[in-house]
């Protein structure tokens, strides 16, 4: 594991740094790390499900690292996405349309997509 010295995303959007660029290169460059991150891990086959400002980690350089993953799981493989679970606020439409009854109702990678909206928004 690695050390990381810094913040949570949510502890840095408290202290407000994000307002004082009004640019708003700081809040691009984050977002595209985030989804630098969620490209890669789903190359993994892989999504988060669970993604927010308090498990994004924010390095003294600004460089990201997503942490808590377990409520991670398997893309598109119905038996593994077993529930609705996530953060209130952060959750993806498709998640709360899931049943483990019609494997058609699936959702994918693309509710970290979502989610990653909504911490843009936040931000």
């Amino acid at each position: 594991m690695d050390l990381v010295k810094g913040k949570s995303l949510e502890e840095v959007l408290r202290s407000r740094v994000f307002q004082k660029d009004p640019s708003g290169i700081k809040t691009t460059t984050t977002i595209k790390s985030i989804l630098n991150v969620l490209a890669y891990i789903a190359s993994k086959g892989i999504m988060h499900r669970d993604l927010k400002p308090s498990n994004i980690l924010v390095e003294e350089g600004g460089k990201i690292k997503i942490v808590d993953f377990g409520m991670a799981t398997y893309i598109n493989i119905p038996e593994y996405i077993f529930n609705k679970g996530g953060t209130p606020g952060y959750i993806a439409p498709e998640v709360f349309k899931f049943d483990p009854q019609r494997p058609s109702t699936a959702y994918n990678d693309r509710c970290d997509v979502f989610s990653t909206g909504c911490i843009l928004y936040y931000m």
